[in-house]
């Protein structure tokens, strides 16, 4: 119903994207060695209306939204609830925000509290958002694909001794949950638009390290590209080899189920696909 009556209230319209790479915002929780990795690229796309109003802005950014103390036992929107408003203040336009690869990324707020960090965060978008020159595109186009994946997993949750672990780390039900979705090995999905021939958009279901969406956007060779984890399913961690090799939290076979190299055989498949999309490849 929601797509019916957003076919129903179509406008022409015009948009821009761009992106701004933002230092001291997020740091790599994961890895002990140097340099640590980390995509400090804040994405935004900028849509208007015919007469230069700002309609949406979609902001993508990379950062665990898990700023509040744990004693906090309500439902917040941490940092990107912050976020979000500043951007709707500033601009009159709806804000939506899409998590980028955080897998192993965490918000680095010196010393502001969750609200202020995610207000200077809505500050930089606003900027950027007032950088870009929405345009009516000279030859509209867009190209999506999809698939499933599927790996071995690292796991056996259909060991009682391993699915018990599993329950206590976590929680009963998700484990259930794990071994139904589990039981004919890890199937990811992943999701590629290239919208107008040079804004990508690649979602994938599960928490990527950062690493991965840095070179995708060195390789894929597009004017913005914006990398969405959780994207249509959630299957655990993705660490690249090498963060697999160090081990830790979501590198270990408890947090990053799907086989080693998982991550960048679909960040290959992403790549194919982009330029596919643009007639370079057959």
């Amino acid at each position: 119903s929601v797509v019916v009556e957003a076919d129903a209230k179509r406008k022409p319209a015009r948009l821009a994207a761009g992106s701004l790479s933002l230092d001291g915002y997020n740091i790599n929780r994961h890895t002990k060695l140097d340099a640590r990795p980390s995509d400090r690229d804040l994405a935004v796309l900028r849509i208007d209306n015919l007469d230069g109003k700002p309609i949406a802005l979609v902001v993508n950014w990379a950062a665990h939204p898990t700023t509040i103390p744990s004693t906090t036992m309500q439902f917040s929107a941490d940092y990107v609830g912050a976020l979000k408003k500043r951007v709707m203040q500033e601009t009159g336009a709806v804000a939506v925000f899409l998590q980028g690869a955080a897998g192993d990324q965490r918000t680095n707020r010196g010393g502001k509290d969750y609200l202020e960090y995610g207000d200077a965060l809505g500050w930089e978008a606003v900027r950027l958002a007032g950088r870009l020159q929405p345009a009516a595109a000279e030859k509209p186009s867009l190209r999506v694909r999809e698939e499933r994946f599927q790996f071995k997993p690292r796991v056996d949750l259909k060991n009682p001794v391993v699915s018990m672990l599993f329950a206590q780390a976590f929680f009963l039900e998700l484990t259930r949950n794990f071994e139904d979705e589990y039981e004919n090995g890890v199937r990811p999905r992943l999701t590629v638009a290239l919208l107008n021939g040079e804004i990508a958009m690649v979602g994938a279901s599960g928490e990527f390290f950062s690493s991965h969406a840095i070179r995708l956007k060195e390789r894929a060779r597009v004017k913005t590209l914006f990398f969405f984890g959780y994207c249509n399913g959630y299957h655990q961690y993705f660490p690249t080899i090498e963060a697999a090799a160090e081990g830790g939290y979501g590198a270990s076979p408890s947090e990053g189920v799907a086989e080693v190299g998982a991550g960048e055989r679909m960040m290959d498949a992403a790549l194919i696909w982009l330029y596919q999309m643009r007639g370079r490849l057959r």
